[in-house]
């Protein structure tokens, strides 16, 4: 409730009915002064944010320690105490990949340029020369000599020292010849063309009944425009398909919470006191949970390469095995059914999502080398 002061008529300025009391029946505005004063304004934000503060508390506590707790108190219709699951989910969505995206920097087109420059010092070395995308390593035979990311701090000496170690291994008699064309292909739908054009000469000249679809046409131009593009640099070509993939993340963990309710519906399909919106808002929390663990383990993880102690691997593996527990336990109160069957539940509901998160990995990743 607000500190406004209460007007003496009882007719709501928002939509004209009668007011009974300090708030409408109908659309439920406060029936104040509209005129607000500074600090009424500052009063109402503090208000707010206690507000939003004290329910997002209340809910995370639950939600860390009590699995399955929430989703059952929707279910019982005990919902004004708690956060709403739907604005925590994308609360804490928006908030990890903020961190996540601060932790991980994807690749630019400054970086993806260093790379191909980089690439082009090295090309005629023998060397294991790899950059981790993800954390911008760069590594010439698993030795870390520098980062994608501050390239243009490295200076000559620095490069040089990098193509010495590179030519360490080098092998004079299967260096390939710069001049040959890279054998290098993001896709092969059968035969590689040097060109479009070429494709488009091949498909003239076959019989109307054996040319490619329309599908097929529109996927070997992509794939042929995109074999020749980074023919020389295939690195600097899965760096901006990560890139892309990257981005896509938030995309691909919202489509599959559907996906993962829609599993579990099945699963309880005969119990009847749980629709879908019950399976969904189940779902929701768990994401929530998972959102927060993987902020732990991701802030673990920068630990760990700080100081190299042994003991943040094994949290690693705890927080790992930690998703699995917490899934069986939520599923477990508040489904409310024997362990044997939950278990059984457990197993069949996390072989049927991989395979679901390994079909949706796999076509964003494919839609991810079409747009690069």
């Amino acid at each position: 409730m607000s500190h406004g002061h209460e007007r003496k008529e009882k007719n709501c300025l928002n939509c004209n009915a009668r007011v009974f009391g300090r708030y409408c029946h109908i659309c439920g505005q406060e029936n104040i002064e509209p005129k607000e004063s500074a600090f009424g304004l500052i009063t109402h934000f503090f208000n707010d944010i206690t507000h939003f503060e004290g329910k997002f508390l209340t809910s995370l506590r639950y939600i860390l320690f009590r699995p399955g707790f929430l989703a059952k108190e929707y279910e019982r219709g005990r919902r004004a105490s708690y956060m709403n699951p739907v604005r925590m989910y994308v609360f804490t969505s928006a908030f990890f990949f903020i961190v996540f995206f601060s932790l991980f920097k994807v690749s630019d087109e400054k970086v993806a340029d260093s790379y191909s420059k980089l690439e082009e010092r090295l090309k005629n070395t023998n060397a294991d020369f790899n950059v981790n995308f993800l954390t911008g390593k760069i590594t010439v035979d698993k030795v870390v000599v520098g980062n994608i990311n501050e390239m243009d701090r490295l200076n000559e000496r620095l490069i040089d020292s990098i193509t010495k170690l590179s030519s360490l291994k080098k092998d004079s008699s299967v260096v390939a010849d710069s001049s040959v064309e890279s054998d290098f292909t993001i896709f092969n739908f059968g035969t590689r063309y040097r060109s479009i054009q070429q494709y488009d000469s091949v498909q003239q000249a076959l019989p109307a009944e054996k040319r490619d679809g329309w599908i097929m046409q529109k996927l070997n131009r992509k794939a042929t425009y995109l074999n020749n593009k980074y023919a020389k640099s295939p690195g600097l070509a899965f760096s901006r398909i990560f890139d892309v993939f990257l981005h896509k993340l938030p995309t691909i963990l919202f489509i599959s919470l559907p996906l993962f309710a829609l599993i579990l519906s099945l699963l309880y399909i005969r119990r009847r006191q749980y629709n879908y919106v019950n399976h969904a808002i189940f779902a929701i929390y768990y994401y929530i949970f998972c959102f927060l663990a993987l902020l732990l383990y991701f802030g673990n993880d920068k630990l760990s390469e700080l100081t190299h102690w042994s003991i943040f691997s094994f949290i690693e593996i705890v927080l790992v095995l930690l998703f699995y527990v917490y899934l069986y336990k939520a599923m477990r109160h508040y489904y409310l059914q024997g362990r044997a069957k939950t278990i059984l539940k457990f197993l069949f509901l996390n072989f049927v999502f991989l395979f679901v998160i390994i079909f949706l990995f796999a076509g964003f990743f494919i839609f991810s080398a079409l747009n690069i």
